[in-house]
């Protein structure tokens, strides 16, 4: 295992970073207040509940629009010749399946505000083709760090999607054996729980990235990803019916989390990735040995 020394901080964060932190702190809170609050569905207006959670949906795709583009930024101070390059292209991708993902939820909740979602929806397919590109830049990341042959590094990879693939069939399993997903077909069942599966998947990844790295910023975009494994957790076992087994008040408190817990994942990236830039472009974080 080869990791550059320089990957580590010699110096403090600049101030853009720092006010951009500070707007990124005032962005969630904002949410979380008009998500608590809800003050538009109080308004004299037609559909005022449909137009207050279109003003979470705007803040979110707003958030997940600074991550994906930094991410952009970000790879482009590599060569798409350098390695570090295929790393954090495969990764923006990642992140712009999900902002295509965010659009589309515009999109169906114009169309089935009043009515029942489908069981499978175009943000199914682009929230998992955005998994694809996340598990392929942590397979391209740790393929970097470690040194193996290379038919142990394609074992490895099948052997991460087929455990989370199995994994997810018996989660399933054990959810509609306690009754959770009641009215669900078995395949929207198995959808909705490998969201979670492969969040903590990614996350662990993306944890033991942030110890490999120590405090090296090149190591920091990947923590979002741990925010979405909280947060997706929660929102699928509610869809579930897990709110049936605690009391209203912990469903209110939980749903808050998982909901601030949802945005900060993008913002999180969206300043792991503006930190990276910046000391890249200060000449001050090499990143990884390619060597």
């Amino acid at each position: 295992m080869k990791i550059s020394p320089d990957t580590k901080p010699v110096a403090k964060h600049s101030k853009r970073v720092w006010m951009w932190a500070i707007v990124a702190g005032i962005w969630l809170i904002a949410f979380g207040l008009l998500y608590w609050y809800e003050p538009i569905k109080a308004l004299p207006i037609p559909n005022s509940d449909y137009w207050n959670d279109k003003a979470w949906d705007i803040l979110t795709l707003i958030a997940a629009l600074s991550a994906a583009m930094l991410g952009i930024r970000l790879t482009r101070h590599f060569k798409s010749s350098e390695p570090p390059h295929r790393i954090w292209l495969t990764f923006t991708l990642g992140w712009w399946a999900w902002v295509v993902g965010e659009i589309f939820g515009f999109v169906y909740d114009y169309y089935y505000w009043f009515v029942e979602f489908p069981e499978f929806t175009l943000m199914d397919l682009f929230w998992l083709l955005g998994y694809v590109f996340f598990g392929l830049s942590l397979y391209y990341q740790f393929r970097l760090i470690y040194s193996y042959k290379h038919g142990r590094r394609s074992t490895l990879y099948l052997a991460f999607i087929a455990g989370g693939l199995l994994l997810t069939l018996v989660l399933t399993q054990l959810a509609i054996k306690a009754g959770l997903g009641e009215g669900y077909s078995w395949a929207a069942l198995y959808l909705a729980v490998i969201y979670p599966v492969f969040d903590f998947f990614e996350g662990a990844a993306a944890l033991w990235l942030f110890f490999l790295f120590g405090r090296g910023y090149l190591g920091r975009p990947w923590w979002g990803l741990i925010a979405f494994a909280f947060a997706d957790a929660i929102n699928i076992f509610f869809w579930m019916g897990g709110y049936n087994w605690m009391t209203e008040q912990t469903y209110l408190y939980l749903d808050l989390f998982s909901n601030v817990a949802y945005v900060a994942g993008y913002l999180i990236t969206a300043l792991a990735f503006l930190a990276a830039i910046e000391h890249m472009e200060r000449g001050i974080t090499a990143g990884f040995s390619s060597r």
